[in-house]
């Protein structure tokens, strides 16, 4: 009897380890999810191919960001070819980053030290260790508490963590109309003193600026063509009247 206590004792010891270890590398997030296959979990990691990456990556627009409570920052950006999550003290000094492969909008959230990434059109939430490893994948349920954490939490252009409000913006005028991204992130104290931890905005401006020229020169093109074609048809149907 003695032997079957003893073995009881250590089952009971054996699943509370195991529960625990399982709730510590759990996903802490204010979606609601569903498990997600393994095979899906394959190729969704092969298809993204994430990794890290020690060395800051060259600055471009913000598209997502995120502030831990220990004061670490991510900031999502992207380029044609890739799409980077930089990671910076609030000092602003890089402290490590990721790279992966991602034609969708995706946002980005502290888990402890850990961070999640959601992937939009995918609808999935993929957390990762700081080495870049993954350490869960869960599919986001389509739902409107689910559609408001999105664009209340996940994308939000402010948010406040110990007391400090981090921003999002623009400083481009009235050509903040264009952007789609943002140049700067900016920390306000209690005080209400302003630190701006990440500056884009000169590149940024001028790239919208061109972007804005090319775009005037052509839609004042296409009206020129409009406006010459409809003053031949009507010089041209002026000819044919007695």
């Amino acid at each position: 009897m003695k032997w079957r206590k003893l073995l009881f004792i250590l089952f009971i010891i054996s699943l509370t380890v195991w529960n625990g270890g399982v709730n510590a590398f759990a996903m802490n997030t204010g979606f609601s999810t569903n498990e997600m296959n393994s095979k899906d979990q394959h190729t969704f990691l092969s298809n993204i191919n994430l990794s890290l990456i020690s060395d800051e990556p060259q600055k471009n627009s913000i598209v997502c960001f995120d502030v831990s409570n220990s004061g670490l920052i991510a900031i999502g950006s992207e380029t044609s070819e890739n799409n980077f999550i930089s990671v910076y003290a609030v000092t602003g000094e890089f402290k490590y980053g990721y790279v992966f492969n991602c034609n969708q909008s995706f946002g980005v959230q502290w888990d402890g030290i850990n961070l999640i990434i959601y992937f939009v059109r995918s609808d999935v939430a993929a957390l990762f260790d700081p080495k870049g490893a993954n350490i869960e994948l869960r599919t986001i349920e389509d739902t409107i508490d689910n559609n408001s954490y999105w664009n209340h939490v996940v994308f939000s252009k402010e948010k406040i963590v110990n007391g400090n409000r981090y921003t999002i913006k623009n400083t481009m005028g009235f050509l903040n109309f264009f952007a789609s991204s943002y140049s700067q992130l900016i920390e306000t104290d209690s005080d209400g003193n302003e630190t701006i931890i990440y500056d884009f905005s000169t590149t940024q401006t001028t790239r919208t600026i061109l972007v804005f020229i090319a775009v005037f020169i052509f839609v004042t093109f296409v009206i020129a063509i409009i406006i010459w074609q409809f003053l031949k048809a009507k010089n041209t149907g002026n000819g044919f009247s007695c």
